[in-house]
C-alpha cells in the first residue's frame, strides 16, 4: 500500500496523470476522450486508468471511467493544491510590488486563491499591458483610475467607449492630461471626453493604477522603476468593495474634465487644491 507521499509524488510526477484526474472530475470519460485531453498514446492511458484503478480512484462503466467518491476526494484536494501552487508561482514575482499599503482591508493571500494573476515573464513582458488593453476594451462597464494614457489606452478606450457602448468613469492626472493632449491622439481623446458614456475627472496628485470592470477589481502592480509588471483580478467582496470605496474616494476629491475645458487649454485644465 501506498503512503500519503507516495501517491502525491505518483500525481505530482506527470502531467498526463493531473490532467486526466482533473478531466475526470468533471464527468466520466472515456479512454479516447482521456487520450485526446492528455494527447498521450492508448498504452499511457492504459497504464495511468490501471494505476488510478488500483488506488481506488476510478471505476470502469461499459466504455467509460468516472471517479469513486474516493477518487472526487482526491480530485477535489489536489485540483486545489495545485490551483494554490500556480497563484503562488505567479506571485512569486509580482507579491514584492504587490500595493498592500493600498487596500485598508485585512488581506492575506486567501483572498487570491481564485484570482486572475497576469504576471510579466521573459517570454511576454507585455502580458499585463495586454490584459489591461483587453478590460479596456472587452469591459461594459469601467470604473478606472489612471496616472497616464498612452496611446494604445486612448485608442482603446476611443473603441470601447466613442464606437462601443461601454460606460467609463475614469479618473486621471492633470499631467496625463496635458501629456495625452500635446500627442499625435489628442482628437482621440478629445472624442473619449465628449463621449454620452464617458465621465472623466482630473486629480491634483498621484493615483494607484487599477479599478473595477464589470464588477471585478483590478491592480495594476508596478515595480520601483514604475514598469508595469504584473495585473491582479478578483472577485473577493473585501477587495472589490475595498477598490470601489477608493475609485470613489479620488473621484469625489477632482475635478470634472468637460470638452470645453480641452479647448481652452492647458490652463483651465489646473486643478484646485
Amino acid at each position: 500500500m501506498d503512503t500519503p507521499l507516495e501517491d502525491l509524488r505518483f500525481l505530482a510526477d506527470s502531467e498526463n496523470r493531473f490532467v486526466a484526474l482533473e478531466a475526470l472530475a468533471s464527468g466520466p470519460r472515456t479512454r479516447s476522450e482521456l487520450r485526446r485531453a492528455t494527447e498521450s498514446s492508448r498504452a499511457t492511458i492504459s497504464r495511468l486508468l490501471g494505476d488510478f484503478e488500483s488506488r481506488g480512484w476510478v471505476a470502469r462503466d461499459g466504455q467509460q471511467y468516472a471517479l469513486t467518491p474516493l477518487g472526487e476526494y482526491v480530485a477535489d484536494a489536489f485540483v486545489e493544491v495545485y490551483d494554490r501552487m500556480e497563484t503562488a508561482s505567479d506571485l512569486r514575482e509580482l507579491l514584492p510590488w504587490f500595493p498592500l499599503e493600498g487596500l485598508d482591508v485585512e488581506f492575506d493571500l486567501e483572498m487570491l486563491t481564485g484570482a486572475r494573476l497576469t504576471a510579466a515573464t521573459p517570454d511576454n513582458p507585455m502580458a499585463p499591458v495586454a490584459r489591461v488593453l483587453a478590460i479596456e476594451r472587452e469591459a461594459a462597464q469601467t470604473n478606472t483610475l489612471a496616472d497616464r494614457f498612452p496611446e494604445p489606452c486612448v485608442k482603446a478606450r476611443h473603441e470601447a467607449v466613442v464606437d462601443g457602448d461601454q460606460r467609463c468613469e475614469l479618473v486621471t492626472t492633470q499631467a496625463g492630461v496635458e501629456s495625452v493632449m500635446t500627442s499625435s491622439y489628442a482628437e482621440q481623446f478629445e472624442d473619449f471626453v465628449a463621449a454620452d458614456r464617458a465621465t472623466v475627472y482630473v486629480h491634483d496628485g498621484d493615483l494607484p493604477p487599477g479599478g473595477i470592470h464589470d464588477g471585478t477589481a483590478y491592480l495594476i502592480v508596478a515595480d520601483d522603476q514604475e514598469v508595469n509588471v504584473g495585473v491582479i483580478e478578483s472577485d473577493e467582496p473585501a477587495i472589490v468593495d475595498q477598490l470601489s470605496s477608493t475609485f470613489e474616494e479620488y473621484r469625489e476629491a477632482s475635478t470634472r474634465l468637460t470638452p470645453s475645458m480641452l479647448d481652452e487649454g492647458p490652463d483651465s485644465i489646473r486643478v484646485e487644491t
